[in-house]
C-alpha cells in the first residue's frame, strides 16, 4: 500500500498572502535549461530552494533576493538555515550566496537577474570576470512510473561558471551547511562517508525520537549534503573560520572525515579554467531524510524510495547519479506546465502561469508517498 501524505504548511514570513504580494514585472527568458520555456514574471515573496517534504523547505525572502550574496536562507517557518557558496576566482574570493555575515578576505559578487520555472530558481551574479549561474532545483516527477524517484528527499544545487571574455579564468567553488538543518541543537552526529561515486554528510542523533519536531522542523532523521566524489572534489567539517580560510588561501579543504556536531559541512570543487567558451559547473545534492517518515493508523511509514534504494547512501548515489536525466526531464514537465498554464485564458494566462509555476514546488513538497516500513524490512531481510 502506498500512501501519500500531505502536510500544507504556509511559509509565515514571506508565503502569507502569496497572491495578493505577487508584483508583476517585465518577463524573463530563460537560456540556462536544455528547453525555450519562458520563467515566470513576476516578483515574489519568497522563492524556494531546496523544497521536496515538509522538513526539507527552505526558502529565501524576496526582499533579500536582490543581493544574493548576503541573502539568509530559512526554513519555510522562518528559522535561519546556513547554506554558504562561495567562488574563488584567480585567487580571490567571491561570496556568491548565503553569507549575511561577512567573511574575512572576501568580495560580495554582483547580483544579476533572479528567475524561475517550476522545478528550478536561478540566481546569476558576475565576479572577477566570470559569470555564475546558481540553479536551486528540486525535481517534480508526478508520473506513476517515477514515485520512487519523486519520493527522494533530496534537492540540487549547481553551480555554472562561464567567463564573460575568451581571457581563461582558474575558478574553485565551495558550498556549505551545518547542524541549523536540523531542530536538535547540536545533538546530530556529524560524519563524512562514501558510497560509491557519491560523498557525504550525514547528520544523525543516534538517540532520536521519532515523529517529533520543534516549531515546525523534524528533531529525528539525518540531513544530508553531498556531491559525486572525483578530481578536483574535496571536503573539510570545521569552524566555519577555518573551513573559509582553508578554501581562501588554497582553493581546496583539508579533506576532514571526523566531526563535531557543530562544524561546518563544507564540499568544494575546482572547475579548473572557464571562459566565454568553456563553461563549467558543480552539483551538490541536499536532503532530509526519515527512515520511519511518519506513523499511519498505527503503521511505521517510510520512504517509497526505499522499495528501491534501501539505504541513505544508496539513494544519495542513485540521486546524484540521475541529474542529467532529472534536469531534461524538468525542461520538458517546466515548458507543458507554463504553455498549459497560458492557455487557460487569452488575457490573463501568462499571469495566471506565473502563479502556477511559483506554486508547484510548494505544492509537491507537501506530499510524501510512503509505504509500510515492515515491507520494506521483509523484502531486504536475508
Amino acid at each position: 500500500m502506498i500512501v501519500a501524505v500531505f502536510e500544507f504548511k504556509v511559509k509565515s514570513t514571506a508565503l502569507m498572502g502569496f497572491f495578493r504580494l505577487f508584483r508583476f514585472v517585465g518577463a524573463f527568458t530563460l537560456a540556462t535549461l536544455p528547453c525555450f520555456a519562458v520563467a515566470g514574471s513576476v516578483s515574489l515573496p519568497s522563492y524556494p530552494l531546496a523544497v521536496k517534504n515538509p522538513y526539507l523547505s527552505t526558502w529565501v525572502p524576496g526582499n533579500q533576493i536582490t543581493d544574493a550574496p548576503t541573502a539568509q536562507p530559512e526554513f519555510w517557518a522562518g528559522q535561519d538555515v546556513t547554506w554558504s557558496i562561495l567562488a574563488r576566482v584567480n585567487g580571490v574570493t567571491y561570496a556568491l550566496f548565503g553569507v549575511p555575515n561577512a567573511v574575512s578576505n572576501t568580495t560580495a559578487a554582483t547580483t544579476g537577474a533572479v528567475t524561475y520555472t517550476s522545478s528550478h530558481t536561478l540566481i546569476d551574479l558576475t565576479a572577477g570576470g566570470v559569470k555564475f549561474t546558481l540553479d536551486f532545483f528540486s525535481p517534480v516527477l508526478p508520473g506513476i512510473k517515477d514515485y520512487a524517484r519523486q519520493s527522494l528527499p533530496y534537492s540540487y544545487l549547481t553551480v555554472t561558471a562561464a567567463g564573460t571574455s575568451l581571457k581563461f579564468s582558474d575558478v574553485q567553488i565551495l558550498s556549505a551547511i551545518d547542524q541549523t538543518w536540523t531542530a536538535q541543537n547540536g545533538a546530530a552526529n556529524l560524519n563524512y562517508t562514501t558510497s560509491g561515486k557519491a560523498g557525504l554528510f550525514w547528520f544523525h542523533n543516534p538517540n532520536e525520537i521519532p515523529f517529533t519536531e520543534h516549531s515546525d522542523m523534524a528533531t529525528y532523521g539525518s540531513v544530508i549534503f553531498a556531491a559525486t566524489i572525483g578530481s578536483g572534489v574535496s571536503h573539510d567539517c570545521d569552524t566555519p573560520a577555518n573551513v573559509y580560510g582553508a578554501f581562501i588561501s588554497k582553493g581546496a579543504l583539508t579533506a576532514r572525515s571526523r566531526c563535531t556536531s557543530t562544524d561546518l559541512a563544507a564540499l568544494s570543487k575546482d572547475l579548473g579554467y572557464v571562459d566565454k567558451i568553456f563553461v563549467k559547473s558543480v552539483t551538490f545534492a541536499v536532503g532530509f531524510d526519515r527512515e520511519q517518515a511518519i506513523n499511519y493508523l498505527g503503521d511505521t511509514q517510510t520512504g517509497y524510495y526505499r522499495t528501491k534504494w534501501p539505504t541513505v547512501p544508496q539513494a544519495v548515489e542513485y540521486f546524484l547519479g540521475d541529474y542529467n536525466t532529472a534536469l531534461i526531464t524538468s525542461a520538458l514537465f517546466d515548458a507543458d506546465v507554463r504553455v498549459r498554464s497560458e492557455a487557460i485564458s487569452s488575457k490573463f494566462g501568462k499571469k495566471y502561469a506565473d502563479i502556477v509555476e511559483a506554486s508547484v514546488r510548494q505544492t509537491f513538497g507537501a506530499i510524501e508517498l510512503t509505504v509500510r516500513e515492515d515491507e520494506i524490512l521483509s523484502k531486504y531481510a536475508s
